[in-house]
């Protein structure tokens, strides 16, 4: 594989060509992964509160969220009504509240001895037995201000708003999914859509840890791509799934996978050849090696001077010394920013099972 570079291109992702979460994934990511869980318990929060509050999700996992918040919503108020307004976000806060209204609350006559339209609907409590779950299909600038008015006189028997936006660069008041999510929340929901694949529970592992790299904090990513063959097409068939992902960003989610598994690998690999291989790499010693560091004990060998002395003075065994042969170029694969192919890696993964 051609060595790598940290790519910062996007990759276009068509949402609807996706295979999207079915009710038991979705409800894996919500219930059990921990950073989702803890978002969704915030944004129900306010819910539970009356209150208005401004949720941050990518477009990949935005119906997934409101589907899942929905029935959690359901279950828990079976007496409130919960509706989806779709808002293009091009006018300013009085627009807005013109359209909630003129759908939802047509009886509400604007006060205008009231600064803040949002302070205004919570002040005649106009949405009271209603959850509102506001999609924002663009960026607005008054966002945070809406939810601040909305939230300072919202009686506890009012209703509440739940601003949904998939939109870069938010305002800093929104609860943003990523902040709740890290790599290991993603890895955690990736291997357990892997529970029944064809893998070893090593490759299993390695397959989750790439899938939550690639996929970033995005669930409906990581269900595309928790895969059986991720492991053994690569980029074929993450093409299959995303058709134009980058080639640069996918070697070097590759390479940061093969360094976290390979290098303890390499290192137990490096252990067993001296315990075995003790007394006569003991006999060699000491030797200055190219860098001028001088090796006293056969612990003080890394796997280049195993490769260096032990092949020159014919030490290891054949079958040792093809293993050794793949630790050392695993190594050097792994310092030049390059990946080994599957083949390669399972052999390794084999010999320190």
């Amino acid at each position: 594989m051609a060595k790598s570079n940290n790519s910062k291109l996007k990759n276009k992702i068509e949402v609807d060509k996706l295979q999207p979460l079915n009710y038991d994934e979705l409800d894996s990511w919500w219930r059990t992964v921990p950073g989702a869980r803890r978002f969704i318990s915030e944004i129900m929060a306010s819910v539970d509160e009356h209150c208005a509050t401004a949720a941050h999700l990518s477009k990949e996992d935005e119906s997934g969220f409101i589907q899942f918040l929905t029935e959690k919503i359901q279950r828990k108020y079976i007496s409130l009504t919960i509706e989806i307004f779709d808002y293009e976000g091009k006018g300013d806060i009085e627009d807005f509240v013109d359209e909630l209204t003129a759908k939802f609350a047509p009886n509400f006559l604007r006060d205008f001895t009231t600064d803040s339209p949002m302070e205004d609907l919570a002040k005649q409590n106009s949405f009271g037995g209603y959850v509102i779950i506001v999609k924002l299909k663009n960026k607005i600038k008054w966002l945070t201000a809406a939810v601040t008015d909305f939230n300072k006189s919202n009686s506890v028997e009012g209703g509440a708003l739940i601003f949904v936006t998939t939109e870069d660069n938010p305002a800093p008041s929104l609860t943003r999914l990523s902040d709740f999510l890290t790599p290991y929340d993603v890895q955690f929901f990736a291997i357990n859509l892997l529970e029944n694949a064809r893998l070893t529970p090593q490759e299993k592992l390695y397959t989750s840890t790439l899938a939550a790299k690639l996929s970033k904090k995005s669930a409906l990513l990581a269900k595309n791509l928790s895969k059986t063959e991720l492991y053994t097409h690569g980029l074929e068939f993450v093409r299959s799934v995303i058709p134009k992902f980058d080639e640069k960003i996918f070697n070097r989610a590759v390479w940061e996978c093969q360094a976290q598994f390979l290098l303890p690998a390499l290192e137990q690999i490096r252990g067993q050849f001296i315990e075995k291989n003790f007394l006569q790499l003991q006999r060699i010693l000491p030797k200055t090696d190219e860098f001028g560091k001088t090796l006293d004990n056969p612990w003080d060998m890394e796997l280049r001077h195993l490769h260096h002395y032990g092949g020159n003075y014919q030490i290891f065994q054949y079958s040792d010394w093809e293993i050794l042969e793949l630790a050392y170029s695993a190594r050097n694969c792994l310092s030049h920013l390059q990946t080994m192919d599957i083949p390669q890696l399972e052999k390794i993964f084999n010999f320190v099972e």
